[in-house]
C-alpha cells in the first residue's frame, strides 16, 4: 500500500506540472500575433538576403529596435570587431564586406546573363573579391568535383573554374593555382533546378576571410545553368565568361542584437539565440522572427499579469552564427557561468524538400 502511494506520487506531480504547462500554453496561444511576427520576418529578410556588413548592421538595429519599442530590457547592438584578425576562442573574427554590384556573363559562343547580385544575391560568394572595374574575361574550364590531386596537374592559371562542389574547401587552392574566378553549381536539393545554391564561407583556412585570405570572386550558378555549360564544352566549343564584382573588404564590426525578459531576481539566465547574416526567408529569418516575438508576448502577459514572472531571466541574441555566440560567451564568462540552458532557433518553419525553400 506505502509502495503503491509511493509510486502515484510522480504521476500526481507530473499530472499537476502538465495542467500547468496547458494553462501557459493558453495564455500564450491567446496573445500571438502571427501578422507581427510574419512583418518582423520580411523586415529581417530583406535585409539580411544581402549578406553584407552595412545590411547585417541594420538587422542588428531593426531587431534591437523592436525589442525596445515592446518594453523588453537591455536592448541594444553589440558590436565585436571583424577586423580579420582578433581572437574569440578558437575563431578568428572575419573582415567586414560588402559589395554594390556583380554580374557573370557568358561572350562566346553566346551572350547569355548567368548571375546577377541585384537580381539574385545568392547568386555571389558572400566575401567574394573583387575584379577589376572592367570585370575579367576568360576561358571556362570544368574542374568536376574538384578533386585536389587533379587540380594540381592542371593548368587554371587566368582561367574561371566551374565546380560541381561546394567551393569552399579548394578555394585556397584554386587562388594558389591563379584562378580569374570561380563558379559552383553545387546544390543541397538537386530537384530545385534553377536555385541559386547560397556560399557564405570563402576563407582560405575557414569559414570568413580574415587578413591575409585571397581575395578570389566567387559566383554560383544554377544546376540546369551548370549543366548548359557543361555541354558546351563537351561539344568542344569555346566557351568564355565575364566576371565583374565590385566588392571591399574593410575592418569594421560584426553588429548583433540583444534584449533581456528579466525573471525574479537573481542571476541565472535562459539563453534563446538565433542567427541573423543568412541570405534566407527559412535560414533564418523566420528563427529571429519567431525569437523576437516570444520575447514580446512573453514580456506583454507578464506586464498584465497573465503570466508570474519567470524563475530565470530570458535573453535573446540574434547574431551570425558562431561569430556572434563565441563573442558573447568570450566577453560575457560570468554571465555564462549563471546561463543554465540555452536553445538555437534555426530554421523553425518550412520543409527543406519543398520547392522554392
Amino acid at each position: 500500500m506505502r509502495l503503491g502511494a509511493f509510486l502515484l506520487i510522480p504521476a500526481a506531480l507530473l499530472a499537476q506540472s502538465e495542467l500547468r504547462l496547458n494553462s501557459v500554453i493558453e495564455a500564450i496561444r491567446g496573445e500571438v500575433n502571427p501578422d507581427r511576427a510574419m512583418e518582423m520576418m520580411r523586415q529581417v529578410w530583406e535585409r539580411d538576403r544581402w549578406f553584407t556588413f552595412p545590411k547585417i548592421e541594420e538587422t542588428a538595429r531593426y531587431v534591437a529596435g523592436e525589442l525596445e519599442k515592446a518594453g523588453l530590457s537591455e536592448a541594444r547592438v553589440i558590436h565585436p570587431p571583424a577586423d580579420g584578425s582578433t581572437q574569440v576562442g578558437f575563431w578568428t573574427m572575419p573582415l567586414a564586406w560588402d559589395v554594390r554590384a556583380a554580374r557573370l556573363e557568358l561572350i562566346e559562343p553566346e551572350y547569355h546573363l548567368l548571375a546577377d547580385y541585384h537580381a539574385v544575391p545568392a547568386s555571389l560568394v558572400m566575401w567574394s573579391g573583387p575584379t577589376p572595374p572592367e570585370g575579367v574575361t576568360a576561358e571556362l574550364v570544368d574542374i568536376g568535383a574538384g578533386r585536389q590531386s587533379e587540380i594540381e596537374r592542371m593548368d587554371l592559371a587566368g582561367k574561371i573554374v566551374l565546380t560541381s562542389r561546394r567551393p569552399s574547401a579548394i578555394k585556397w587552392l584554386l587562388a594558389r593555382k591563379g584562378v580569374a574566378a570561380v563558379l559552383s553549381s553545387d546544390t543541397e536539393n538537386p530537384d530545385l533546378v534553377d536555385a541559386y545554391d547560397w556560399v557564405n564561407s570563402w576563407g582560405d583556412r575557414g569559414w570568413g576571410v580574415t587578413k591575409n585570405d585571397s581575395p578570389l570572386p566567387g559566383f554560383t550558378v544554377t544546376p540546369r545553368q551548370g549543366a548548359w555549360l557543361r555541354s558546351l564544352l563537351a561539344e568542344g566549343r569555346r566557351v568564355r565568361l565575364r566576371a565583374t564584382v565590385d566588392s571591399r573588404y574593410w575592418e569594421g564590426s560584426y553588429a548583433y542584437a540583444t534584449a533581456l525578459l528579466k525573471g525574479v531576481p537573481g542571476n541565472e539566465e535562459v539563453l534563446m539565440l538565433g542567427h541573423t547574416a543568412e541570405q534566407g526567408a527559412q535560414d533564418n529569418a523566420t528563427g529571429v522572427a519567431a525569437m523576437a516575438e516570444a520575447m514580446i508576448l512573453l514580456h506583454r502577459l507578464l506586464q498584465t499579469g497573465k503570466l508570474p514572472r519567470p524563475r530565470r531571466s530570458i535573453r535573446l541574441l540574434a547574431m551570425g552564427e558562431v561569430y556572434g555566440s563565441m563573442h558573447y560567451v568570450v566577453a560575457n564568462p560570468e554571465r555564462i557561468r549563471n546561463t543554465i540552458a540555452a536553445i538555437c532557433v534555426d530554421t523553425p518553419a518550412g520543409f527543406y524538400h519543398l520547392a522554392g525553400t
